[in-house]
């Protein structure tokens, strides 16, 4: 069938109508799109950051809409049922990757802005095991960036297996770090949230941490903690070291988003009277999908959005690549 989209056909091309055919397959459901997200990812994709986008681009890697058709080997949903489908669409399910439970680690895996088109369109064709039931408490427009961000925040805090009521960091209060705040909270750690934005203080002590100006590193020297875990969700330069110092002697540093240029770190900070850890964490599983729904259900985790109707798609990429809001959620009015 032809499914009407908004393609990009150039890096830093602008959004236009796009139209592309598309059958769903034996394990596969069509759904119709509802919402879908603009974050930073979606204006990095456009701008070509990481060297792997294949054009024309149709933009937005966390999406909610309404299952309209399903394929003959689906038994797990139903017409009518309301998902959300995050960056990954399909996998193998039979490497070893897949077997272990860790289908996003698939060769064969294929994502949105890499392999398939994403959900600025008014519909997707998707492999059934990577459209999640939402549950009902959750808000379809408010819980859309769980679907990625939130996905990716979360398996990244349950890899580091926390001991209860640790102490915590989270560098950055974008998309991702605003999550990160509130499932880190929740789960009885004491966090802190370490940003260059005063004006952001409110809102990071509204969700449930402390809040630590960043621009000035001798601000961390104040703090007088040591940390079991840090999260870094920043995507500019800075200087890590810092950050490794304050870590406890087995403290983990993960990072869930990277600056383009070549970052230094000082290698004798993770071995140095110390067994530090640094690790990087790439979305998450079906099953963390799963439990992260789950727990964003029990304790009522959301995100604040700004919603826009999708023929505003260029003026939504617009304000998310000058930095006037995180992310757009992008509504199908049609």
């Amino acid at each position: 069938m032809k499914i009407k989209a908004y393609g990009i056909k150039e890096e830093g091309g602008k959004a236009e109508p796009f139209y592309y055919e598309r059958n769903v397959g034996d394990n596969e459901v069509r759904v119709k799109i509802i919402y879908c997200s603009i974050a930073r990812g979606d204006v990095q994709f456009i701008t070509n950051d990481w060297g792997d986008t294949k054009f024309p681009l149709v933009p937005g890697h966390e999406i909610v809409g309404i299952v309209e058709e399903t394929g003959p080997n689906v038994t797990t949903l139903n017409v009518g049922d309301r998902v959300g489908i995050g960056y990954q669409q399909e996998a193998c399910f039979d490497c070893e990757f897949c077997r272990a439970g860790n289908e996003q680690y698939c060769a064969q895996q294929k994502v949105i802005g890499v392999d398939c088109y994403g959900g600025l369109a008014e519909q997707i064709v998707v492999d059934n095991r990577f459209a999640f039931k939402l549950p009902q408490a959750l808000n379809s427009a408010n819980s859309v960036p769980l679907l990625s961000s939130g996905l990716t925040v979360y398996s990244a805090i349950i890899r580091a297996q926390l001991p209860a009521h640790s102490v915590v960091g989270v560098l950055g209060a974008g998309g991702l770090g605003h999550l990160a705040i509130q499932f880190l909270n929740k789960m009885g750690h004491e966090v802190y949230a370490f940003s260059h934005s005063p004006e952001k203080k409110e809102m990071i002590n509204q969700l449930g941490a402390e809040f630590v100006l960043s621009s000035d590193v001798n601000n961390l020297t104040t703090i007088n903690k040591k940390f079991d875990f840090i999260l870094s969700t920043l995507n500019v330069p800075y200087d890590l070291n810092p950050f490794l110092k304050i870590l406890k002697p087995q403290g983990k540093f993960c990072v869930v988003a990277t600056p383009l240029e070549k970052q230094a770190i000082n290698l004798g900070l993770l071995y140095d009277y110390a067994q530090r850890t640094i690790y990087g964490n790439y979305v998450g599983s079906c099953q963390n999908m799963i439990d992260m729904l789950d727990f964003s259900v029990k304790h009522h985790i959301e995100s604040a959005v700004d919603v826009m109707p999708f023929t505003a798609v260029n003026e939504a990429i617009e304000k998310v690549r000058t930095g006037k809001v995180i992310r757009l959620i992008l509504e199908n009015l049609e």
